[in-house]
C-alpha cells in the first residue's frame, strides 16, 4: 500500500472560491488529478467552477464523473448509479495503483449530503484497506444561516437537518419537536412544505436562502411570495423559532401542548 497515491476527498465550500480552506488549496494545486462530480452528462461540474476560481487546472488530468441527480436509498440503487459508481471506482484504483494521488472536490462539506459516501461504500468493496483522507469544508448550512444573519443553535437549542423530500412523512413530527429545523433540497416539495410551514404557525420563522455562497445568492424572508415558483436545487430552508433580536411573546411555536401536539400529528 505504501508505493500507491493517495486519495483526497476536498470540501470546496458552496460555491464562493474564497471560502475554500487553506489546506483544501494546497492540496489542490499540488495533486496532480482532479475527479469532478456532475449531475448532467452534458452538463458542468459546480466543484470544478469553484476550485478554478483559485487553483490553475492547466497541467492537471481532469476526470469527470456522472452522477445523476437522483432520490437515493442506499438499498434500492438504480442500475445507471450502479454503473457510474464502478467506473469511476476503477479509473480511481487505476491511478493510484500507479503511485498517483487523486483527489474529489465535493461541494459543501464531504459529511453532509456528499455524493462520495456511496462511492465510498463501492471503494471499500473493492478494497476493503483503502485509505482516504477526508478535507471538511464550509457546509451550505453554514453559508446560509450566515447570509441570512442568524445563528442556527444558541444555548439548549436543538437542531434537526434533513432532507425535505425524503421525509414526506416525519417532516411535521420534526418541525414541531426541534428548536431550529434546515430543510435540504427543498425545491421539488416547496408548496406543500409552506402549506405545513402555516399550518403550524411557523411561516414567519422561516427564511430560504437559494445558492448561497454563489453568485446569484438571494435571501428570501417572505417566503409566501414563494408559492408556485421553482426554486434552485441549491435552496436551504431554516426554520428558527425563536426570533432574533425581539422580545419573546411567551407563545412556544410548533410546541404548545400534548394535546396540541397529538392533533398535529394524527
Amino acid at each position: 500500500m505504501s508505493n500507491k497515491g493517495k486519495i483526497y476527498v476536498i470540501g470546496v465550500g458552496p460555491g464562493d472560491p474564497e471560502l475554500m480552506t487553506i489546506k483544501a488549496v494546497n492540496i489542490l494545486k499540488r495533486v496532480p488529478i482532479l475527479c469532478f462530480p456532475k449531475g448532467k452528462e452534458e452538463g458542468s461540474s459546480v466543484a470544478m467552477s469553484i476550485v478554478s476560481g483559485l487553483v490553475s487546472l492547466e497541467g492537471k488530468e481532469i476526470v469527470e464523473v456522472y452522477f445523476p441527480m437522483k432520490k437515493i436509498y442506499k438499498d434500492r440503487v438504480a442500475s445507471d448509479l450502479e454503473t457510474s459508481w464502478e467506473d469511476t471506482v476503477k479509473t480511481i484504483l487505476d491511478k493510484i495503483s500507479k503511485g498517483m494521488d487523486i483527489a474529489f472536490p465535493t461541494i459543501g462539506d464531504p459529511v453532509l449530503y456528499s455524493t462520495f459516501f456511496y462511492l465510498y461504500d463501492t471503494l471499500l468493496s473493492i478494497e476493503p484497506a483503502i485509505k482516504v483522507n477526508l478535507i471538511p469544508g464550509v457546509s451550505a448550512i453554514s453559508a446560509s444561516a450566515s447570509a441570512a444573519r442568524i445563528p442556527l443553535c444558541l444555548g439548549a437549542e436543538r437542531m434537526a437537518v434533513i432532507p425535505a423530500a425524503y421525509e414526506e412523512e416525519r417532516l411535521r413530527d420534526t418541525l414541531i419537536k426541534f428548536d431550529t429545523i434546515v430543510l435540504m433540497k427543498v425545491n421539488k416539495v416547496l408548496d406543500s412544505v409552506l402549506l405545513l410551514l402555516d399550518e403550524l404557525d411557523l411561516t414567519d420563522h422561516t427564511i430560504v436562502v437559494e445558492m448561497a455562497g454563489m453568485k446569484n445568492e438571494r435571501v428570501i424572508k417572505e417566503i409566501r411570495s414563494l408559492t408556485g415558483q421553482r426554486l434552485h436545487y441549491f435552496s436551504t430552508m431554516i426554520v428558527k423559532k425563536k426570533k432574533m433580536g425581539k422580545k419573546a411573546s411567551g407563545k412556544k411555536i410548533g410546541i404548545t401542548s400534548h394535546s396540541r401536539i397529538s392533533q398535529l400529528t394524527r
